[in-house]
């Protein structure tokens, strides 16, 4: 279940190229809140503040934006931009939010059990990474959990066979696939050794 955490933001009201060079120079993030029917408001949230709190709380995590004014709107994370090279944040869009209403947001689904694919030298072939939900926004976690650690050969995974917690509903095709199991084949093997090996040495390397 996603957590409300707060997060202080200014109203920004040049709107010029210059007045986001500044921001970004102050160590913010330029964004906006979006309402359901209203004007969005163009604002600015410190970049590590954010960062710290989708770190701590999720991607999907409700947030309580606040200013000087005493304004404050319950929000999720909609869409944020970043740098193609570096990964830097670029924009962020918040959502506001009613605790009493659903939404609709795709949620990453996480493949469990794979390394005991690997030692039947079976591999897992993806062919969804999110899949869009609803529920109420405190109800949206943070990904699905898909277990593939009993699966054999010619296993398919459907939308239908994903476990979901209470109060979420999948917004897809039932029996869209998600994931299939096959034989790896000779360089798949070798090529998963080779990326087990670079992991450790980079563990070590860093450590």
């Amino acid at each position: 279940m996603s957590e409300t955490a707060a997060l202080k933001f200014e109203v920004r009201k040049e709107l010029t190229k210059g007045e986001k060079r500044r921001y970004r120079k102050n160590g913010y993030i330029i964004g906006v809140i979006n309402r359901k029917g209203e004007e969005s408001i163009p604002i600015a949230v410190k970049m590590d503040e954010f960062r710290r709190i989708i770190k701590q709380n999720g991607r999907n995590a409700i947030l309580k934006l606040y200013d000087s004014d005493n304004n404050s709107y319950d929000v999720i994370v909609k869409t944020i931009d970043t740098a193609n090279l570096n990964y830097e944040y670029l924009h962020v869009d918040f959502q506001k939010v009613s605790l009493n209403e659903e939404i609709k947001v795709d949620v990453a689904l996480k493949f469990i059990g794979t390394d005991l694919l690997t030692s039947k030298r079976l591999v897992l072939n993806r062919f969804m990474d999110t899949i869009p939900v609803s529920a109420l926004p405190q109800d949206i976690p943070d990904f699905i959990e898909v277990d593939v650690a009993d699966k054999n050969d010619g296993d398919i995974i459907y939308v239908k066979d994903l476990v979901l917690a209470k109060g979420l509903t999948v917004e897809e095709d039932s029996e869209r696939m998600v994931a299939s199991i096959s034989v790896a084949k000779a360089e798949e093997v070798a090529s998963d050794s080779e990326e087990e090996n670079e992991t450790v040495k980079s563990e070590v390397n860093i450590s």
